[in-house]
């Protein structure tokens, strides 16, 4: 599966602003993305997108197995709350919102779920897996 964690965009995003500071490119002033991406959020984010990704890979492609992705999901959300969290609150604004809920729908997608069927199944939108925990 190829790489399509946010963090890696993060962690890139960082990587070539320094290396664009360190080459007299652009400014400290312009440097943005050490404070909006510290590196021990990126690695504890990087944790929970990894469990959540394996987790999901070990469940049978069937509608009885719904329920367990939802607790997946679940787990996974409470664990970037509590990250946010002690990062102040501020971490996982909209674009990164975005990514992550981008992230739990395209590991479902390569694994083979219906994602339409699993969002039926349990009441919600297509868009709603993650908004009864998501607290970002």
């Amino acid at each position: 599966m190829q790489d399509i964690r946010p963090t890696s965009r993060w962690r890139n995003a960082k990587r070539k602003e320094e290396e664009e500071f360190s080459a007299g490119l652009i400014e400290k002033d312009d440097c943005i993305y050490a404070e909006l991406f510290p590196d021990s959020f990126i690695h504890q984010t990087e944790m929970v997108l990894e469990q959540y990704a394996a987790s999901i890979a070990k469940l049978p492609n069937h509608p009885d197995s719904y329920p367990a992705i939802m607790k997946t999901i679940e787990t996974a959300v409470l664990a970037l709350n509590e990250i946010n969290q002690v990062g102040g609150g501020g971490l996982i604004e909209t674009e990164e919102r975005e990514e992550l809920c981008d992230y739990f729908d395209q590991v479902l997608i390569h694994w083979g779920f219906d994602i339409d069927d699993l969002t039926k199944s349990q009441n919600l939108g297509r868009y709603e897996l993650t908004d009864d925990w998501r607290e970002w």
